[in-house]
């Protein structure tokens, strides 16, 4: 599937971030900057100038500038042609770079937008993929509650009423970080990478029954508050009734997964009773979850000390 962002857009989103100006007439502004085209997984949505395998967004840095500038100003424009028939929509320049007036002239005329950015020249293409990287990448949003716990990305699900938001607040005030309350929009910006953000203008806020709309930059201050993580780990806080007892892992040895826009994301079921310290248990499963990237099981390590107790005790009873 190919997603899509028009010049005016792209504009209007990234002109303070990549430090944005007109060099051309503001021309060609519904064009539509392509992440994919016809599926092609080597498509690059910005890259320096390629004649061979252009891409949407061209960036023309000093040694692009020069290769031009030794050509005659025809000639420029018989490259510049050959680009515009194919996925180019629009050219930055970063910072020390210039084209010819009459080449600038003929990008207008052509309705390829120009502009300058204030940027050096890989410092503008890295920070220009990372931005269409995110706003091109396929999205979903999801209910719940997203927060940093120990630098791991955790989203907190639920039914309605279970005590999200509670948890969420019991955990800001001990020093972890909201990114987004009630609905979370998520990306994959990366294969096996998604990250989350709050889809509205702020993530200040969170409700809590009972209590209301509290400002959380308000009364913890903006070290309480990111703006986006990675997802790394889902908690699904669920009644516990003597019912659905023997859904729950005792040993943690039950790897699931919950799968989020082609990614499966480790989810752990957290059974919520009156007395039970959840955000004590969140903090834990954080630990834990380190542990296990890093290489360590606490279970498997459990299981096989259990294992080497009873084979020593059977060696003792010959």
């Amino acid at each position: 599937m190919s997603i899509s962002l028009s010049i005016r857009e792209f504009h209007q989103r990234f002109q303070k971030r990549l430090q944005l100006s007109f060099v051309s007439g503001q021309v060609g502004m519904e064009s539509e900057i392509l992440s994919n085209i016809a599926g092609s997984g080597s498509f690059e949505t910005a890259d320096f100038l390629n004649i061979i395998r252009p891409t949407s967004v061209v960036v023309i840095g000093i040694q692009e500038s020069s290769y031009l500038a030794s050509h005659s100003p025809e000639y420029q424009q018989v490259i510049l042609q050959q680009l515009f028939r194919q996925s180019v929509c629009t050219l930055i320049l970063s910072q020390r770079a210039s084209l010819s007036s009459s080449t600038i002239k003929f990008c207008t005329r052509a309705s390829i937008p120009v502009f300058r950015s204030e940027l050096d020249d890989t410092p503008l293409l890295n920070n220009l993929r990372y931005f269409l990287n995110q706003a091109l990448s396929e999205t979903t949003t999801m209910h719940g509650v997203f927060i940093e716990v120990y630098s791991v990305g955790t989203l907190i699900v639920g039914d309605s009423g279970v005590g999200k938001s509670e948890l969420a607040l019991s955990l800001i005030s001990r020093g972890h970080r909201l990114i987004a309350d009630d609905i979370v929009q998520f990306s994959r910006i990366a294969p096996g990478i998604v990250d989350g953000i709050h889809p509205g203008l702020s993530n200040d806020f969170i409700e809590v029954r009972g209590v209301g709309i509290l400002n959380i930059r308000a009364m913890f201050g903006s070290n309480a508050l990111r703006r986006n993580k990675t997802l790394r780990m889902i908690v699904n806080m669920i009644h516990y009734t003597s019912e659905n007892s023997h859904q729950f892992d005792r040993l943690g040895d039950t790897h699931k997964n919950r799968t989020v826009l082609g990614t499966k994301i480790p989810e752990m079921t957290l059974p919520v009773s009156p007395g039970r310290n959840l955000t004590v248990l969140i903090e834990a499963a954080a630990r834990n979850h380190q542990q296990k990237l890093s290489g360590y099981n606490a279970a498997e390590d459990f299981i096989e000390r259990q294992r080497l107790a009873i084979l020593a005790n059977t060696r003792n009873q010959l």
